[in-house]
This record gives structure tokens, sequence and C-alpha cells, in this order.
């Protein structure tokens, strides 16, 4: 780094603090693959922050900062340097720690903008015409605006403008079109209702659209753009609005006041047609999609993009993932696989895109983290997921991003959220029949009813965290029968659900979701010292090369057990005369024909076992012993092969 700054602030000892964030940052930088993007936000503001601070001292402190101003930004600093070092210290598996420090470095760096904000709002208190001329200050302040640390006082045009599209942008020529022919050829559609996970490109869809010929054509300069997030105020909202076109801002009073102006506003602009975008609105806040749509006429149109839908409100568009072709194209630009990518062998780049299932945020991510790097990286990458490591193990940003959506379910619906969790327990790539979830909730979270189950899908659904599918043609909404009722999730989802059940020591863990490959057991398996583990759900999916030979479990508080397997023959578990408090056993065979289970006498070991449902089961292997199954409610066998095998049934229920 060229021209330290080490004399800056004579005692404050401001440029030696900077200079120790400068180095520790620039170390975990190389170091640290982690953090990367985050640590390269932080770099730029840092690299922008020193000519700024050279500047104050050569002008000789022309800003005329108070002690107590130098002293809460070298504070701020210090901070920085014991939080990038705590960083360092983070190792790729501590799932819980990865995303706590994510966020604390967002959070760090958003509060170095906002002190270095306090510059520029100082402009020039104090201008000393004798020692420093008119143009010495311009040409600070010009230095200050052209490092954008802090964001220019925008004129009315920037106020909510229409913001710019990423360098590529594949996949949205569709959802474009379906957009113009509801917002725009549609006169009884006034709110369109983008929902998709984070990640998929709802913001980039929304700008392509804002940016579209025949909707400039349209709507003019009546285009408005306004990113909510988090906390919307509907106040601040309004407020933008009015100096998006250079009008006073007005003051409110209350939220009726707020309501009234901002009807006002709507009344004199949409006289020519107009289009508001509300960007990125988080789970919540229907109250104020509820404010514009009231308000809904002809001539207004209203895009809103959210991870949830807000049912009732505006036509709901679902924006879908992207086909293989433009997932490679946006994989190939992400990675800058050009002219000099061509070392890259091409099963490379179709693995890593096969992975990712067409989500643009992975896809990006992933790119940008393997580019310009020698082969074996990328190889390392590839062998990894294929012994079974999840694609957020190595991408933080990615998994900073998915994880906003669970943070509203971590404090408002918290029994949305283990719901979530438990998707995980079920094979990628595969329907989850709703009526095994029904028999997992019902027995872990005391649902008395299956419509509460049927209710928490919807809500999950809402989020764009799972897809409730209705196969059955002759649905009668609220009939009570879901047996037809199946749940899709991404994959990239379904990793996220696996990454947040890791968090702590495995034997403290509430589930265990464990993926087998071949004979091959998690090391913490194998390793089991009659260690008894506290989870309540034990999921255990095996492929075609398992050879169901069982190592020893000690699972004494296990509720629930999910076996999923591809194998011929398969076995239950010996360890399953252990789990005494064992309410509900799934067992599915994803081969293509039914398969012969046995151990399933130990079933009858359990008192408390209450649910039992089987899938692709030849029934015939499971009646050959006498069982007494003295506490079962229900048993359900779908798509079993039954035959001839309860005409000698030994099974007493």
């Amino acid at each position: 780094m060229s021209g330290r700054a080490d004399g800056l602030f004579g005692g404050a000892g401001l440029g030696t603090v900077f200079n120790m964030l400068y180095d520790v940052l620039k170390e975990l930088t190389t170091e640290n693959v982690m953090f990367k993007p985050l640590l390269k936000d932080i770099k730029s503001s840092l690299d922008s922050l020193q000519p700024l601070l050279l500047d104050i001292e050569k002008s000789n402190k022309i800003l005329d900062l108070a002690d107590v101003e130098l002293e809460n930004l070298k504070q701020h600093l210090e901070k920085g340097i014991k939080l990038l070092q705590k960083c360092g210290k983070i190792s790729w598996w501590r799932v819980y720690k990865r995303y706590k420090y994510a966020t604390k470095l967002t959070g760090w760096d958003e509060s170095l903008q906002r002190l270095l904000e306090v510059l520029k709002v100082q402009e020039i208190k104090d201008v000393n015409d004798n020692s420093v001329s008119v143009k010495s200050v311009e040409k600070v302040v010009s230095r200050i605006e052209s490092n954008l640390v802090i964001p220019k006082q925008p004129d009315s045009e920037a106020w909510c403008a229409v913001p710019e599209l990423p360098p590529l942008v594949v996949g949205l020529d569709f959802p474009l079109k379906e957009l113009k022919r509801k917002l725009l050829k549609d006169e009884n559609v006034s709110m369109v209702v983008l929902t998709a996970p984070g990640g998929c490109g709802k913001t980039t869809l929304a700008t392509k659209f804002c940016q579209d010929k025949d909707v400039k054509d349209t709507f003019k300069d009546n285009i408005f753009f306004i990113t909510v997030s988090k906390k919307p105020k509907l106040e601040n909202i309004v407020q933008d609005l009015y100096q998006r076109k250079g009008f006073q801002v007005p003051t409110f009073q209350n939220e009726v006041s707020t309501v009234t102006w901002l009807q006002r506003f709507l009344k004199e602009e949409g006289q020519n047609p107009l289009l508001i975008v509300l960007d990125d609105v988080w789970s919540g806040s229907e109250s104020l999609v509820e404010k514009f749509d009231q308000f809904k006429t002809e001539n207004y149109k209203f895009l809103v993009t959210s991870r949830s839908e807000f049912r009732g409100y505006g036509s709901p568009y679902y924006l879908q993932s992207l086909d293989h072709d433009n997932a490679m194209k946006l994989f190939h630009h992400s990675a800058s696989l050009g002219d000099k990518g061509s070392h890259i062998p091409k099963y490379i780049p179709e693995k890593i895109v096969e992975r990712c299932k067409g989500f643009p945020l992975a896809i990006t991510v992933v790119g940008r983290s393997l580019c310009g790097e020698p082969i074996e990286i990328w190889q390392k990458r590839v062998l990894e997921w294929s012994k079974g490591f999840s694609i957020l193990d190595s991408e933080t940003e990615l998994l900073f991003c998915l994880e906003r959506s669970l943070d509203t379910l971590d404090r408002e619906m918290v029994s949305i959220r283990e719901c979530f969790l438990d998707l995980g327990s079920f094979p990628e790539d595969q329907r989850i029949p709703a009526a095994a979830l029904i028999d997992i909730w019902a027995e872990l979270y005391d649902l008395d009813t299956d419509i509460e189950c049927i209710a928490n899908l919807y809500e999950l659904t809402k989020r764009s965290l799972a897809n409730l599918v209705v196969t059955r043609k002759d649905k009668m909404e609220g009939d009570g029968y879901y047996s037809e009722h199946f749940v899709t999730q991404h994959d990239v989802l379904r990793e996220l659900a696996i990454y947040n059940t890791k968090k702590g020591p495995v034997e403290h863990r509430k589930r265990l979701i464990v993926d087998i490959c071949g004979d091959n057991l998690p090391k913490w398996w194998r390793e089991q010292k009659h260690q008894p583990m506290k989870a309540r759900l034990l999921s255990i999916t095996t492929d075609e090369g398992f050879s169901t030979k069982w190592h020893n479990m000690q699972m004494p508080e296990a509720e629930v057990l999910v076996l999923n397997f591809q194998t011929k023959n398969y076995a239950l578990p010996d360890s399953v005369v252990n789990m005494d408090e064992l309410k509900a056993v799934i067992v599915t065979n994803y081969g293509f024909l039914p398969a012969e289970l046995s151990n399933f006498q130990l079933l009858s070991s359990l008192p408390n076992l209450k649910r039992i449902r089987l899938e692709r089961i030849s029934i015939s292997s499971i009646t050959k012993n006498p069982i007494q199954l003295v506490s079962l409610k229900k048993i359900s066998l779908f798509m079993c092969n039954i035959g001839q095998a309860f005409n000698n049934c030994y099974i007493s229920i």
C-alpha cells in the first residue's frame, strides 16, 4: 500500500491504527477464502479512506474535525482489527460462527461508512482564507466524493433511480415478457408480486423491466425504484418520492398523515402512467404493500419483489431457476472463462454448474471464487462436493445471503423454521410426501391435526423456502385429503437446511441428518464410543452402494427415524431396539422396484411407536415374523407390493 498514514493527527495514532488494520486485512484476504467477498468490500472502503485522511492532514485539518470524532473513528478501526483477527481463527465447519462473523463484518463496514459520512457532513466548517484557497477546499470535497466512500448528496433525479444492470444478464427474456404482459397489457392487473428465494435474480429482473424500451415509452420519467429491505418506514418512502420529483419534502404528524401525502402524490403524478417498484420487501411487510395496493387505478402500476408471497395483493409471478445453457453462460462470465480459461477441462465447469442447479447467486459466487485459480483448486472443489461437502462450506457470501431468509423465522415463527430444517431429512431432487411430514411433525411438535402441518407448508411456500405441489386433479380445498400433496425444494435450500442442523457438537444436535456414500460412514459415527446422542430426529440416506452394515449408534432420545435407501435389500439398524422414545418411523425406497426389508421385528420392542410409513416395500418381507406393536395408531403403505402378504399376517396392532 503506497503512502502510509503513520503521521496522521499527531498523537492520535489514527494513522498507525489504520495501517495495522490494513495489514491484518491484507493478510486475512490472502489466507482466508470464507470471507473473501466481504473482505474485498472492506478493502475497497479502506483504500478510499486513506487518501481522504491524507488530504485532511495535507489541508491543515481543513474539515475541522473535533477530537471526539477522530477518537470515534480510531476506536472503530481498532474494533475492526480485533474483528478481523477473530475471523482468521474460525474454521470452515463452524457454521454458526461463520454466519455470525459475516454479519459482524458487514455491520462493521456499514458503521465505517456512517462514520466517514461525518467527514462529508462537516463540509468545510472553518476555512482560513489566508492559508487555504477555495480551490483547495473544492479539491478536498471532490476527492471525498470521487472515492465513493460517502455517497454524494443526490440531486432529485438520483432519488428512487433505477439501478444499473450487471454486466451480463441471462435467462430473463421470458420472465420479462411475462411481466410486460401483466403490467402493460392487462388492464385488470395493477400490482405484480415477483417472488423467488434470495439470489435468484428478482432485483435484476425488476431493473431490466424498468430499462425496457416499451416500459420507458409507457411511463417515461414516472418510474420510481425503491429498495425497501428489512425495516421499511412508509414516511421515508413517501419522502423519497417527493424528493425524486424535486418537490418540497413533507413532514408527517402520524401514519394517517403519511398515507394522505402518498395519496396526494399518486393522484398528482398518476395523471400520467406511473410505475413504482418496491424492491426487496421482507416478510411481515404486508401493511406496506397494502398502503400502495389500496390506491390502485388503471394508471398506477406497482411491481413488488420479495422472497415472500403477499397473497391477496396483486398478481403473483414466480421466478424460476436458470436452464442449463444460461447457467453455463453466467458461470463462464463469472469465472472469466474466455480464451484464458481453455486450460480448464470442459467437464469441470459442467459439474460445477450441475451442482448449482440453476441458482444464479450460487453460480456467480462459485465462479468468482474460482476465477484465475489453478486447475487443482477447481478439481479439489469438485472432489469435495463428491464426498458430500456442501456448496455452502466454501461460499460464505452465498450462505450469508440465504441465511437472511431464516432471520425473520428466528424471531417471529420459530416453529416454521424448525419445519424448514426438517425438510433436509429427505434426499435431494426428490418430492417429499406431505403425508410423511405430517407423521413427523405430529410427533415432534404435538400437532393435533393434519391441517396444522399443511398450514406450516403453506407458510414455507409463501416465503419461497419450499413449494407445495398437489397432483390430485379433482382437488377440493380443505377436504383433509393430503396423500397427493408433495413438497419440492431447490437443492441449495436443502443444503441451507442441513447446514443449519450442524450447529453445535454432534452429540448435542437436535437433528442428525446423515448422507452415506457406499459404506463411508461419517468420522464422528465411526469413532463414537457408546456416547449417547441427544437428537430427536435421525435421518439416514444411503445410495445403491450401501451394504447395510450398520455401526452401533446410541440414540435414546430419538423420536423420529427417517430412512432413505436405493438397494433391493435393506435392513433396519440394530440400534433401533435402544430407541425407546421412537414415535414415528419413515422408510422410503427410492429404487424402481419394491425392496425386501429385514429387521422389521425390531420395532416390536418400541413401547412408544405410533406411526409407520413404508414406501416401495415388499410387505411379505415384513410379515414373516410375528410382532406386536402395542402403541401403533397409524401405518401407511405407499406403492408397496402387498400380494398375498396379509393372508397369514402376524402383525398385531
